[in-house]
């Protein structure tokens, strides 16, 4: 069997390394555009701040390490059209364009930074972060410079909010809705902004970035707002999924040009299969397609896609949007739905939220953690959870991350038996208290 892979980093080379092992006997062929496979992508920021400073640490697997494992990896190639009736792809090198056929496609195109159609996006000192090159790059260029403007916030946006801080820059940031980190609740936002206030950043919402100029000390940031003087500027405004060659294929895709595939990762063309951030997930909560462009799917999608091609009987039901960011000595997780997403849910929903210690109240490094859950009305079982504050608060989201798969009450949440000491909790956790404010 032929099975190419188009894209070579997390979902794509998840894939392709399972099958290797799987099936041995399959020749798989990877067609990545760029120079680089297999990388860590969510350490970049780290990276740029100067706390990881080799970025080799960032490659996780090399070219020859998986040539070694059978895989025929192409770098320099990029993909350009798709024939699904004949089985076919146009191939694009530096030596022309040619054709490949296969058996099976995976499609694992990943997502391309959103840059908006402005004037002056592409002055020098204007950056994305999605790359190694694009990490090695900003770090270079921050050695120069002592203010930032971030366009955007969200996660990646704020993460590098921590990294630029940390290197002792002023920090703007421009988002130009009411709020940051908008995939939370509305108070958890609203917590962040004034943290990031109070942590001396110039946060500006509302604010729509227009153009961008060079000027004698670097770059002249306009907005619908005003303007802004700083000597970086890095676009963060969202991803979109990396598609385009697809058009007129007659594969189904979203509004934003997400694949959409069934819970085998497969879509709607005959032998063709897609994952990563190129696709969409079915929510485990709402049943509903939703984008959701997150490292963890990504990884576990395609080494399901491998398990599903060698015969096997899985399937990926597992998407939540569980996620977690750190802003400088702030944590927030959050997993399942929020009340803002509760429109997608077929039922009736309520919400509980508190706020009590990390851990015992008399162990050095005690600080607050609120938890806000989001249960079902009528039966009780819990459909989300979003934490913020102190440290220990992130990894707090994972027991809950459990309870929604297995569709556990918040009763039954509630009396678990959760590892206690001092240093790490009380005797009723955070989390029990949480569970036991919901009312039957």
């Amino acid at each position: 069997m032929k099975i190419i892979i188009i894209g070579g980093v997390a979902a794509g080379m998840s894939a392709a390394a399972k099958l290797s092992r799987e099936m041995p006997e399959a020749q798989v062929i990877v067609f990545e555009k760029t120079q680089e496979v297999s990388y860590a992508g969510c350490g970049l920021p780290y990276y740029v701040s100067g706390e990881n400073d080799d970025i080799n640490k960032l490659r996780i697997r090399t070219v020859d390490q998986f040539k070694k494992s059978g895989i025929d990896v192409r770098l320099g190639h990029t993909v350009i059209g798709l024939d699904a009736v004949n089985k076919t792809i146009d191939v694009e090198n530096e030596a022309g364009v040619f054709q490949e056929s296969y058996d099976r496609l995976i499609i694992t195109t990943g997502a391309s930074p959103i840059v908006p159609p402005i004037a002056g996006k592409d002055l020098p000192g204007v950056f994305v972060l999605k790359s190694l090159d694009d990490a090695l790059q900003m770090r270079s260029a921050l050695e120069k410079v002592n203010s930032v403007v971030i366009v955007g916030g969200g996660y990646i946006g704020l993460e590098l909010v921590e990294a630029f801080v940390h290197q002792n820059k002023k920090v703007t940031v421009i988002e130009r809705l009411d709020r940051v980190l908008t995939v939370f609740d509305r108070e958890f936002s609203e917590q962040v902004g004034e943290y990031l206030r109070k942590s001396g950043v110039d946060l500006r919402l509302e604010e729509t970035v227009t153009e961008i100029r060079e000027d004698k000390d670097g770059l002249l940031i306009i907005t619908d707002k005003g303007s802004k003087e700083a000597q970086l500027v890095v676009f963060a405004v969202g991803v979109r999924p990396s598609t385009a060659f697809l058009k007129d294929t007659g594969i189904k895709m979203v509004g934003n040009g997400a694949i959409v595939i069934d819970d085998q990762m497969r879509t709607n063309l005959p032998d063709v299969y897609a994952a990563g951030d190129c696709a969409t997930v079915n929510h485990r909560v709402t049943g509903k397609v939703k984008y959701i462009p997150l490292a963890t799917n990504a990884n576990k999608q395609g080494k399901l896609i491998a398990e599903i091609l060698a015969g096997k009987d899985k399937s990926y039901t597992q998407a939540l949007g569980s996620a977690m960011i750190k802003i400088m000595d702030l944590e927030l997780a959050k997993t399942g739905i929020g009340e803002s997403e509760a429109v997608d849910y077929d039922g009736e929903i309520e919400s509980v939220t508190i706020t009590a210690g990390n851990h015992a109240h008399y162990y050095p490094g005690h600080g607050k953690v609120t938890i806000k859950l989001v249960v079902d009305k009528h039966s009780k079982v819990i459909l989300g959870a979003q934490l913020i504050g102190a440290v220990g608060t992130a990894l707090r989201v994972n027991p809950f991350v459990v309870a929604i798969a297995t569709k556990m009450t918040a009763s039954e949440f509630g009396g678990l038996d959760f590892g206690y000491a001092p240093p790490f909790a009380s005797t009723w956790d955070v989390m029990h208290i949480a569970a036991n404010a919901v009312k039957e």
